[in-house]
């Protein structure tokens, strides 16, 4: 930047060889071919890095002399304090580490190109330690709409488990692709929306009245749906932060809900529950449809839950001739 042409002149193959003329300018670093070892094209970098991009870093050369007179200043009184007087440490200069001149090399003016791989949820429904699948259930979930179906009786207390993962390079063949299980507790959070315990049908406050304050505070959870309580305020959305766990992959939480009554009111007899990834580029995102079996009622007058009342009719033939 600022010396158009200069780049031209220089030289460079391999590695981390120095050309002490650069002009002390802006330098804008990009990279515009990555291979591997046979001379073949890494597809994966080079999508990111050059096909998706191109990615640019830009480095201010100007700072480079400051740099370089504090490291000349750390060296200097290393040299000083380990002089030719036989004296083994004093203490005097306990404030300078073994390491500290070379940590100072290490933050002077560098690029640095990372790739962190594809963002990857898993999210599982156990209910203590068995794994609530769609057992039984016919008709698959429209990919594009839903991840998993699971069917659940009402009031039914179960676990999510979420795990994260980067993928580096995807599974093929017999190679069983490359992962990194790290995953930045500060930066990544996984939002989760619940609505498989609320709802707005007829009938709910009677169903909320009888429930224990514990059983109020599950039903609601990540919900957007409010409690029947005047003034009341869904939950809304909950963000949790990803855990790394040695030994599994990162990411992993588990968090409680609850399923409520059933919805047997046509379009709507399915529950969702959404899980997002947020603070990465992908979109990461599971939907769980949910059916929901038991007891439904609409309060007193209105319904009653099977098989309560026994029998439901009595039907007879009319007296008389046809």
């Amino acid at each position: 930047m600022g010396c158009p042409g200069w780049y031209e002149l220089l030289d460079q193959p391999g590695f981390e060889m120095l050309h002490p003329s650069v002009p002390a300018q802006m330098l804008e670093v990009q990279i515009n071919d990555i291979r591997d070892d046979d001379g073949e094209i890494i597809n994966i970098l080079y999508d990111h890095f050059i096909t998706e991009g191109p990615i640019i870093h830009t480095v201010n050369l100007l700072d480079t002399e400051s740099e370089d007179n504090v490291v000349g200043d750390e060296k200097q009184e290393r040299e000083d304090k380990e002089g030719s007087t036989g004296i083994a440490d004093t203490g005097e200069f306990d404030d300078i580490s073994d390491n500290q001149v070379d940590e100072t090399d290490k933050l002077k003016e560098s690029v640095r190109f990372q790739y962190d791989g594809r963002m990857m949820m898993k999210v599982t429904l156990r209910d203590g330690d068995d794994l609530l699948q769609c057992a039984n259930y016919t008709q698959a979930p429209d990919p594009d709409v839903t991840q998993s179906f699971h069917v659940l009786d009402y009031m039914k207390l179960f676990a999510v488990n979420i795990q994260l993962r980067y993928e580096l390079i995807a599974a093929i063949d017999d190679f069983e692709g490359l992962y990194c299980d790290k995953v930045d507790e500060e930066k990544v959070k996984i939002q989760i929306e619940s609505n498989v315990g609320m709802d707005d049908a007829a009938g709910f406050q009677l169903f909320w009245d009888q429930l224990s304050d514990t059983d109020k505070g599950i039903l609601s959870a990540c919900s957007t749906i409010p409690p029947p309580i005047e003034n009341a305020k869904a939950e809304g959305p909950c963000l949790i932060t990803p855990a790394n766990e040695n030994g599994n992959f990162a990411g992993r939480k588990n968090v409680s809900f609850v399923t409520g009554r059933p919805y047997p009111d046509g379009d709507r007899n399915t529950r969702f529950m959404l899980f997002q990834v947020l603070g990465v580029d992908d979109d990461v995102r599971h939907t769980a449809e949910f059916f929901i079996q038991g007891l439904y009622t609409k309060g007193p007058g209105s319904s009653f839950a099977l098989p309560t009342h026994y029998p439901i009719m009595v039907l007879r033939d009319p007296p008389g001739k046809f």
